[in-house]
C-alpha cells in the first residue's frame, strides 16, 4: 500500500516538473521592468504648481453655432463656441480619444473656453471611423488640420494662434497633424497615448495588480493573456519620432493618478521628443490625484480649466517656456514594455482550437460510440470513470483559468482588487491544476493495469480514449502554457 502511494506520488512529481518545465519553454520570454526615467522637472525658476482654481480667468458672453467642415471624401458636423466680443481670438480644436462618441461629449468643455475667451469647435469623427476597423491616423490627423484650418478663416479668430486639443489618442492624431502643417499655432495634449492601446493595457493591469499585492506569477499571466489579444492593429505603438517633427509650442496635461497611460514615461518621451528636434516651447502639467479625464473624485481637477485657457490665451509668450513643469511628479512602478509576442499555439485562434477540441473530445465523440465502448465489456467501466473524472477536472480548471484570467485584468485594470483575492483564486486555481495532474496519472495507471491484465479495447474504446486523454493532454499542456506549474508564486 506505502509502496503504491509512494509510486502515486513520484510520478504526480514527475509529472507536475515535466508540466513545469516544458511551460516555461513554451511560454513567451516576456519580463517586467521598473521604470526608471528621470523625473521631469521646470528649469530654474519655473513654477512647480498648476493654477490653483477651477474658473477661467474671464467670462465672456458665447455665441454657438452648427456648421460644417469639408474633408477629404467627407464632411463632418462641427459646434463652434465664440466669445460675443469683437476683434481676434485665439481659438482651438477638440480632438477626441478613442471611441466615436461625437462632439456632443466636448461640448461643455468648448463653451468653458469661450466664456474664457477663445473659439473652440468640437466636432466629429467620420462616419466610417472605428476603434477596432478604420483607425487611419493620418487621415484623422487631416481632418484635425481641416478643422483647424476653417478656424483660422474665421473673421473672430487670430489664424497664428488657431491650435488643437487631443484627449488620449487624440495625443496621437494632435502631433501628426501639427508635424505636417506649421501653420497649426500649438497643441494641447491631456493624457496622450505615446504607447499603443494594449501596451497601455498591460502596463495599466500591471500597476494595478503590483498595488494590490498580487502574486508575481498571476501577473505574468494577465500579462501573456493581453499579448495575445493581437485585434487590428491595437498591439502597434505609434511612431515614436513624431513629437522630434512638432515644432508648435506643446501643453502637456497629466493626472497622477491615470491608469489608461502611464503618465511618467508618456510625459518623458515627448518631452525627449521635442527636445531631440530642437523644440523647447513646451510646458507640462501635473494634477495630483487626476484620473484620465483629468477628473478628481468625479469633478474636474481644480485647476485644469484654467490651466489650459490661461496657456492658450497667454499665447506666445506662455509657450516660451523652456520645458516648465508644474504640479507633483507621478510615481510610476512598472516601464510599459513591448507586448510578449504569442506563439502560434498561444493566440485566439489556438484558443478556439481548445475549446472546439473539448466540445469534439469529451461530448461529442465519446456520445457518438458511448453504446459500442460499453458494448465491449472487460474493465471498461472504471476505464471510463478514470477519464471522464480527468475530463471533467481538465474542463473545470480550463474555465477556472478564464475566470480568474477575467478577474486579473478587469480588477487591476480598474484598481479594485484586494491581495487576499488575488491569492486566494491562485491558490485555488494551481490547486485544482496539481489535482487534474493526479487524475491524470490514476487514469494511466487504471488503462495500464486493465492492459496488463489482458484487457484489449476494442475500436469504440478506443477512440473514446484516444480523444478524451488527448483532449486531457492538451488542457494540461494549456495550464502549463500560461504557468499554473511554473516555479513562480
Amino acid at each position: 500500500m506505502l509502496r503504491s502511494v509512494a509510486s502515486l506520488a513520484v510520478a504526480c512529481a514527475a509529472g507536475v516538473v515535466v508540466l513545469s518545465v516544458v511551460g516555461e519553454a513554451l511560454a513567451p520570454t516576456w519580463r517586467t521592468a521598473p521604470y526608471r526615467g528621470e523625473p521631469l522637472a521646470s528649469p530654474p525658476g519655473g513654477s512647480d504648481q498648476p493654477v490653483a482654481d477651477t474658473e477661467p480667468a474671464a467670462s465672456f458672453e458665447v455665441r454657438r453655432e452648427d456648421t460644417e467642415v469639408p474633408v477629404r471624401g467627407a464632411r463632418l458636423a462641427a459646434t463652434v463656441f465664440a466669445p460675443a466680443t469683437p476683434g481676434r481670438h485665439p481659438a482651438v480644436a477638440f480632438v477626441q480619444g478613442a471611441g466615436s462618441n461625437g462632439r456632443n461629449a466636448f461640448l461643455g468643455m468648448a463653451e468653458d473656453f469661450a466664456r474664457a475667451g477663445i473659439v473652440a469647435v468640437a466636432y466629429d469623427k467620420r462616419s466610417d471611423y472605428s476603434y477596432l476597423g478604420n483607425r487611419d491616423f493620418d487621415q484623422l490627423a487631416e481632418d484635425a488640420a481641416a478643422v483647424a484650418a476653417m478656424l483660422r478663416r474665421r473673421p473672430d479668430v487670430d489664424p497664428a494662434r488657431a491650435g488643437l486639443w487631443g484627449l488620449s489618442e487624440g495625443g496621437r492624431v494632435v502631433p501628426l497633424a501639427a508635424s505636417r502643417h506649421a501653420e497649426i499655432g500649438f497643441a494641447v495634449v491631456v493624457s496622450g497615448a505615446v504607447r499603443g492601446p494594449l501596451r497601455n493595457t498591460i502596463w495599466s493591469v500591471q500597476e494595478g495588480l503590483a498595488r494590490a499585492g498580487s502574486p508575481s506569477g498571476a501577473r505574468r499571466l494577465a500579462a501573456q493573456v493581453l499579448g495575445a489579444g493581437r485585434i487590428a492593429t491595437l498591439h502597434l505603438d505609434p511612431p515614436q519620432d513624431t513629437w522630434e517633427k512638432v515644432r508648435q509650442p506643446v501643453l502637456l496635461v497629466y493626472g497622477t493618478e491615470d491608469f489608461l497611460v502611464p503618465p511618467a514615461e508618456s510625459t518623458r518621451a515627448v518631452a525627449d521628443g521635442l527636445r531631440r528636434g530642437g523644440n523647447t516651447s513646451y510646458t507640462v502639467a501635473f494634477f495630483g490625484g487626476a484620473d484620465h479625464g483629468l477628473r478628481v473624485d468625479g469633478k474636474r481637477a481644480p485647476g485644469y480649466l484654467r490651466t489650459i485657457t490661461d496657456w492658450i490665451t497667454g499665447l506666445p509668450a506662455s509657450g516660451a517656456t523652456g520645458g516648465r513643469v508644474t504640479g507633483p511628479a507621478p510615481r510610476q512602478r512598472f516601464a510599459s514594455v513591448p507586448l510578449p509576442e504569442p506563439r502560434w499555439y498561444g493566440g485566439i485562434p489556438a484558443l478556439a482550437v481548445t475549446i472546439g477540441l473539448m466540445v469534439v473530445g469529451y461530448l461529442v465523440v465519446p456520445g457518438i460510440l458511448r453504446r459500442r465502448a460499453r458494448a465491449g465489456g472487460g474493465p471498461w467501466p472504471a476505464v471510463e470513470a478514470r477519464t471522464r473524472i480527468l475530463a471533467r477536472s481538465s474542463t473545470a480548471t480550463f474555465i477556472g483559468l478564464w475566470v480568474y484570467i477575467g478577474l486579473l485584468v478587469g480588477l487591476g485594470y480598474t484598481r479594485n482588487g484586494s491581495a487576499v483575492l488575488f491569492h486566494a483564486g491562485w491558490g485555488v486555481l494551481r490547486f485544482a491544476a496539481l489535482g487534474a495532474v493526479v487524475l491524470a496519472v490514476l487514469a494511466t495507471r487504471e488503462l495500464i493495469v486493465a492492459r496488463a491484465d489482458g484487457w484489449s479495447a476494442t475500436g469504440a474504446q478506443r477512440a473514446t480514449l484516444a480523444v478524451s486523454l488527448g483532449t486531457s493532454a492538451v488542457l494540461l499542456l494549456t495550464a502549463a502554457y500560461w504557468g499554473l506549474y511554473g516555479p513562480r508564486w
